[in-house]
């Protein structure tokens, strides 16, 4: 299997984990979406906020040039934590949510 399998087959393990977690919540309708062929992994919560529709992206990571890109990440202990547990090196996790000004000083990647 090359890297680039690897790390989608990594990346979908991660968010289901979080998916599972999620769909538990009341009152919001919780959905994975993994797209291989655009790279684009998200988990998505939507609802009714008394008489307002809310739509949440609670988790959206990508791959790109070799590296996992985590766009949005609301959890405590962070994605990148979990990715770094399944043998992902900080190295190919960029902090995406993160201003470059910030990821420049982190042990991650820059981009």
């Amino acid at each position: 299997m090359d890297r680039l399998e690897q790390y989608r087959n990594i990346v979908k393990q991660v968010l289901q984990h979080y998916y599972t977690l999620y769909k538990r919540m009341p009152d919001a309708d919780t959905t994975m979406v993994c797209d291989p062929t655009s790279d684009q992994y998200q988990v998505i919560q939507t609802g009714w906020d008394a008489q307002q529709r809310r739509i949440y992206t609670t988790l959206h990571l990508s791959l790109k040039n070799g590296k996992i890109y985590i766009h949005s990440d609301p959890t405590e202990e962070g994605v990148a934590n979990a990715l770094i547990g399944e043998g992902i090196p900080k190295t190919d996790i960029v902090l995406e949510y993160q201003t470059p000004t910030f990821r420049k000083h982190s042990e991650f990647a820059q981009a």
